[in-house]
Protein backbone atom coordinates (compact mmCIF):
# COMPACT_ATOMS: atom_id res chain seq x y z
CA UNK A 1 0.00 0.00 0.00
CA UNK A 2 1.11 3.17 -0.85
CA UNK A 3 1.93 6.00 1.66
CA UNK A 4 -0.97 7.78 0.75
CA UNK A 5 -3.08 5.34 0.90
CA UNK A 6 -1.73 4.86 4.50
CA UNK A 7 -3.01 7.67 5.04
CA UNK A 8 -6.25 7.84 2.87
CA UNK A 9 -7.91 4.73 3.98
CA UNK A 10 -6.92 5.10 7.83
CA UNK A 11 -8.96 6.61 10.65
CA UNK A 12 -6.18 9.38 10.33
CA UNK A 13 -7.80 11.17 7.87
CA UNK A 14 -9.45 14.41 8.55
CA UNK A 15 -12.89 14.73 10.09
CA UNK A 16 -13.14 10.55 10.58
CA UNK A 17 -12.04 11.49 14.59
CA UNK A 18 -13.61 14.89 15.51
CA UNK A 19 -16.44 15.87 16.69
CA UNK A 20 -18.41 18.98 15.36
CA UNK A 21 -16.33 21.38 18.26
CA UNK A 22 -12.93 19.93 16.65
CA UNK A 23 -12.33 17.52 19.76
CA UNK A 24 -11.58 13.63 19.40
CA UNK A 25 -14.68 11.91 18.40
CA UNK A 26 -14.89 9.16 21.29
CA UNK A 27 -15.77 6.22 19.18
CA UNK A 28 -13.77 7.06 16.71
CA UNK A 29 -10.52 6.44 19.13
CA UNK A 30 -11.01 3.16 19.74
CA UNK A 31 -10.89 2.37 15.83
CA UNK A 32 -7.89 4.44 15.92
CA UNK A 33 -6.15 2.81 18.83
CA UNK A 34 -6.57 -0.51 16.88
CA UNK A 35 -5.53 0.40 13.38
CA UNK A 36 -2.42 2.07 14.74
CA UNK A 37 -1.36 -0.81 16.73
CA UNK A 38 -1.53 -2.60 13.38
CA UNK A 39 0.05 -0.08 11.16
CA UNK A 40 3.01 -0.89 9.23
CA UNK A 41 5.39 1.44 10.89
CA UNK A 42 7.67 2.11 8.35
CA UNK A 43 5.02 3.40 6.32
CA UNK A 44 3.94 5.10 8.74
CA UNK A 45 6.60 6.84 9.71
CA UNK A 46 7.32 7.53 5.42
CA UNK A 47 3.34 9.44 5.88
CA UNK A 48 4.06 11.09 9.30
CA UNK A 49 5.54 14.40 7.86
CA UNK A 50 2.16 15.09 5.55
CA UNK A 51 0.49 14.91 9.22
CA UNK A 52 -0.46 18.54 10.45
CA UNK A 53 0.71 19.66 14.00
CA UNK A 54 -2.18 18.37 16.49
CA UNK A 55 -2.56 15.45 14.90
CA UNK A 56 1.19 13.79 14.95
CA UNK A 57 0.68 15.00 18.90
CA UNK A 58 -2.80 13.38 19.11
CA UNK A 59 -2.15 10.24 16.91
CA UNK A 60 1.68 9.54 18.85
CA UNK A 61 -0.36 9.77 22.61
CA UNK A 62 -2.58 7.12 21.30
CA UNK A 63 0.34 4.32 20.22
CA UNK A 64 1.25 2.06 22.97
CA UNK A 65 4.09 3.24 25.00
CA UNK A 66 6.51 0.34 23.14
CA UNK A 67 5.35 0.97 19.74
CA UNK A 68 5.54 4.32 19.85
CA UNK A 69 9.30 4.34 20.84
CA UNK A 70 9.58 1.98 17.79
CA UNK A 71 7.82 4.63 15.45
CA UNK A 72 9.68 7.36 16.94
CA UNK A 73 13.16 5.54 16.31
CA UNK A 74 11.79 5.51 11.98
CA UNK A 75 11.24 8.94 12.21
CA UNK A 76 13.16 11.89 10.63
CA UNK A 77 15.17 13.93 13.28
CA UNK A 78 12.74 16.69 12.61
CA UNK A 79 9.87 15.02 13.46
CA UNK A 80 11.37 13.31 16.53
CA UNK A 81 12.53 16.89 17.54
CA UNK A 82 8.75 17.92 17.25
CA UNK A 83 7.21 14.69 19.45
CA UNK A 84 9.92 15.18 22.24
CA UNK A 85 8.74 18.51 22.84
CA UNK A 86 5.67 17.68 22.90
CA UNK A 87 6.55 14.75 25.15
CA UNK A 88 4.33 15.74 28.25
CA UNK A 89 0.69 15.04 28.25
CA UNK A 90 -0.19 18.04 28.85
CA UNK A 91 0.02 19.79 25.35
CA UNK A 92 -2.81 18.22 24.21
CA UNK A 93 -4.89 19.38 27.23
CA UNK A 94 -6.81 22.10 25.57
CA UNK A 95 -8.04 19.64 23.19
CA UNK A 96 -9.38 17.08 26.16
CA UNK A 97 -10.25 19.43 29.01
CA UNK A 98 -14.11 18.70 28.55
CA UNK A 99 -13.73 15.74 27.07
CA UNK A 100 -15.41 12.89 29.41
CA UNK A 101 -12.71 10.79 31.24
CA UNK A 102 -12.71 7.18 29.75
CA UNK A 103 -11.89 9.59 26.67
CA UNK A 104 -8.84 11.29 28.41
CA UNK A 105 -7.61 8.11 29.45
CA UNK A 106 -7.17 6.62 25.96
CA UNK A 107 -4.29 8.94 25.36
CA UNK A 108 -0.58 7.75 26.00
CA UNK A 109 1.52 9.54 28.58
CA UNK A 110 5.04 7.72 27.87
CA UNK A 111 6.59 6.30 30.97
CA UNK A 112 9.64 9.20 31.88
CA UNK A 113 12.49 6.77 30.82
CA UNK A 114 11.25 6.97 27.71
CA UNK A 115 11.52 10.82 27.34
CA UNK A 116 14.74 9.98 28.46
CA UNK A 117 15.64 7.18 25.16
CA UNK A 118 13.68 9.92 22.83
CA UNK A 119 16.45 12.46 23.95
CA UNK A 120 19.52 10.21 23.86
CA UNK A 121 18.23 8.54 20.29
CA UNK A 122 17.76 12.82 19.11
CA UNK A 123 21.41 13.59 20.69
CA UNK A 124 22.54 10.38 18.39
CA UNK A 125 21.24 11.89 15.17
CA UNK A 126 22.09 15.28 15.80
CA UNK A 127 25.80 13.82 15.98
CA UNK A 128 25.55 12.40 12.70
CA UNK A 129 24.60 15.32 11.04
CA UNK A 130 20.96 14.08 10.04
CA UNK A 131 18.90 17.61 11.21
Amino acid sequence: MSDAAILYNSPMRANRTETGAGRPDPQAIGALRAWLAAADLAALARSWPRLDSLRKLLLFKLVAAPRALELYGRLPFREKYFLFCGFPISVIAPILEDAPPALRRAFVQLPAKFGVLMRQDLLRDAGKGSA
